[in-house]
């Protein structure tokens, strides 16, 4: 099968084949350990329990529960009654990937569907109209997996239905272009605002090939095929937040299923390149001698930043892959194992309490360490806004520079004059940034900033096409910053994106999150984020040679597919290495899907195995007594697929 990247992936090549400071977390014993305190009715203590029932029924009559998106989050509590699907939807996945029943709370889990309003979709906060692609669709996607695992509870068949037919009428509308922020469901047209989420065709190409493996209706495969047409056609990488993963894995099963030439290899570097207009991918160096090759998050210059839930979910999705097309397997697993050393640094106690923004809750109220942080930055930065907004000329229309969420809109006076300003207390260190973006306009006008009493820091936007500045200075205590503009038209609006000081932080790199910067929660500490550790638990088990892991490779797919037994191993090592596997009581025939071989006829109990240094094997165990045959150009064992096009 053709591949636009060879036999290897680009990206992952570049990183080393065994992990620097390799030590493998248990991460069954976390994963196990968050479903049990997330889903705790009875858990006291500070912010706990973090569960609680929704019964206000906003879009459809079923009682819920939410979840908060961080511990101590202010915005989502019971109280409030916030909160969203991501979060609880990757929790229920999580617990299932680990063989625990959900099933209560997964039933529970269609208070998110939107069915008073007619739309019928899963959206991620009850009676929210859209407006960003990932949020949107994402929910969806991990419904598609929770129903491939929970077909029996009520009602999910026809939200499932529901699901992809409304998504498929929706990328109909869309027709070639993919090119917006996201799409209102009132209204029923896409939205831009300002910014691109393209990578939602990679969503729907799974979305539509899951509905269509499901349906067989062939106008679901259809959308698929014009996706996946679409990304193939794509110059520009699209991936966004959350939603390439999803098209690398639909073209990997779709090639494998249907003798397809999609481009896998490029959608999954989509994922992994980080050449993409907001600089998202895989980390693939060390941080200030903390290794986090793997990562995945921001990898934009001075602003790089693992995040959790996107490293867990990006794995989760992406590694069945290997087994649609095994050529990727090698370098999968290398990405799994790295995962699976790294990882480790979003969690508390791998860190000293001084270089970490939550560790006294953590220890007091999660001693097994369960809840991540909501990632790792690179520089070790904290931002800080304006307070106290005062205009002294024009006026502050829209907005507050306080909420780093939503522009900031100044108006000018009669006079075309605007005078804005706003107090900073500068953190307890010694290197600071004020920076300023002003969007979408042509700067024609002197629109000039400064802190005031420091004459030598100030800055102007006049006749300069860029959108932002930066000043680095240093200091302590309260600061003033002012927005000056003149010559604008009355009534003239300057949008302002971003009005911040961001200060580094010593001994970086710095773990903690957003929340406590922008005052959304008194923790950094993230639900969403942690909920998806799951799909790393449920892939890996260790074997009797540190770093080389047993990989799952059908465990976290989403087609929940019909598979004998399927491991893949890694050796990172430089030299052979002879790993133990117990492949069961009953005789199986051993075969490598990788070399296309068999290595046993007939085996059972431990064996042992030769791998090559730096090389894989995918092993797939199938009962000795049942022959092989090829089918459609597949090798097949009592009607299932044990190598795909070999």
């Amino acid at each position: 099968m053709s591949c636009a990247f060879g036999q290897s992936l680009p990206t992952i090549a570049k990183i080393p084949d065994l992990p620097p400071d390799y030590l493998l977390r248990d991460w069954d014993k976390t994963a196990h350990e968050f479903d049990k305190l997330v889903f705790d009715r009875n858990r006291t203590g500070k912010f706990l329990p973090l569960i609680w029932e929704d019964k206000a029924k906003i879009v459809n009559d079923v009682n819920g529960f939410g979840l908060p998106t961080y511990v101590g989050d202010s915005r989502q509590s019971s109280e409030t009654n916030i909160h969203e699907a991501i979060t609880s939807m990757a929790s229920v996945l999580n617990g299932i990937l680990l063989g625990n029943d959900r099933s209560t709370h997964a039933a529970m889990l269609s208070a998110h569907f939107d069915r008073k309003n007619g739309i019928g979709l899963y959206l991620n906060q009850p009676g929210s109209t859209g407006g960003s692609f990932w949020y949107d669709l994402l929910p969806s996607l991990l419904f598609t997996q929770i129903y491939k695992h929970y077909p029996q509870i009520t009602g999910y068949q026809e939200q499932f239905l529901s699901t992809v037919h409304k998504w498929a009428e929706i990328t109909d509308q869309l027709g070639q272009n993919f090119d917006y922020t996201g799409y209102d469901f009132r209204k029923k047209k896409p939205v831009n605002q300002g910014w691109i989420e393209a990578d939602v065709v990679a969503g729907l190409a799974c979305l539509q090939y899951v509905g269509w493996k499901e349906t067989a209706d062939d106008d679901h495969l259809r959308i698929a095929e014009k996706c996946l047409d679409w990304m193939d056609l794509r110059k520009i990488n699209p991936y966004y937040e959350s939603l390439a993963p999803y098209g690398a894995y639909a073209s990997a099963v779709y090639n494998a299923e249907n003798n397809g030439t999609h481009q896998t290899g490029k959608f999954i570097e989509w994922v992994l390149a980080g050449d993409n207009p907001r600089k998202w991918g895989m980390i693939g160096e060390m941080w200030n001698g903390t290794p986090v090759h793997g990562l995945i998050g921001s990898v934009y210059p001075e602003y790089e930043y693992a995040f959790a839930m996107n490293t867990f979910q990006a794995i989760g999705i992406m590694t069945p892959i290997a087994r649609y097309e095994d050529h990727f397997a090698k370098d999968l697993a290398k990405w799994v194992l790295h995962v699976a050393s790294n990882a480790r640094f979003f969690y508390p106690d791998s860190w000293p309490p001084s270089q970490q923004t939550s560790y006294s809750w953590a220890q007091k109220n999660d001693p097994l360490f369960s809840i991540p942080y909501e990632g790792i930055r690179k520089q070790g930065t904290l931002r800080r806004y304006p307070e106290n907004d005062r205009m002294k000329t024009g006026m502050l229309r829209l907005g507050h520079s306080t909420n780093p969420d939503k522009d900031m809109f100044l108006t000018a006076d009669a006079e075309g004059k605007i005078h804005y300003a706003g107090t900073i207390e500068l953190p307890d260190t010694t290197s600071h940034s004020l920076i300023i973006v002003i969007r979408h306009r042509k700067i024609e006008n002197d629109i000039r900033f400064l802190i005031k009493g420091r004459e030598d820091l100030h800055g102007t936007f006049q006749n300069k096409l860029r959108d932002d500045q930066k000043i680095q200075f240093s200091g302590e205590g309260q600061i003033e910053i002012i927005l000056e503009a003149q010559g604008l038209k009355p009534g003239e609006v300057i949008k302002v994106q971003d009005m911040v000081v961001e200060s580094r932080l010593p001994n970086p790199p710095h773990v903690g999150g957003d929340a406590t910067i922008h005052g959304w929660a008194q923790t950094d500490l993230g639900l969403y984020g942690g909920s998806n550790v799951g799909f790393l638990a449920s892939l890996i088990e260790p074997t009797n040679i540190e770093a080389i892991l047993a990989i799952n490779p059908v465990i976290t797919d989403i087609l929940k597919p019909e598979a004998f037994p399927t491991r893949i191993f890694f050796n990172p090592h430089p030299r052979t290495q002879s790993i133990k596997w117990d492949v069961g009581k009953n005789s199986v025939r051993i075969y490598d899907a990788i070399a296309n071989r068999i290595l046993s006829e007939n085996a059972s109990g431990q064996q042992t195995f030769v791998i090559p240094a730096r090389e894989a094997v995918m092993l797939v165990m199938t009962p000795a007594n049942k022959s092989l045959t090829r089918t459609h150009g597949h090798l097949v064992c009592d009607g299932i697929v044990i190598d795909f096009n070999p």
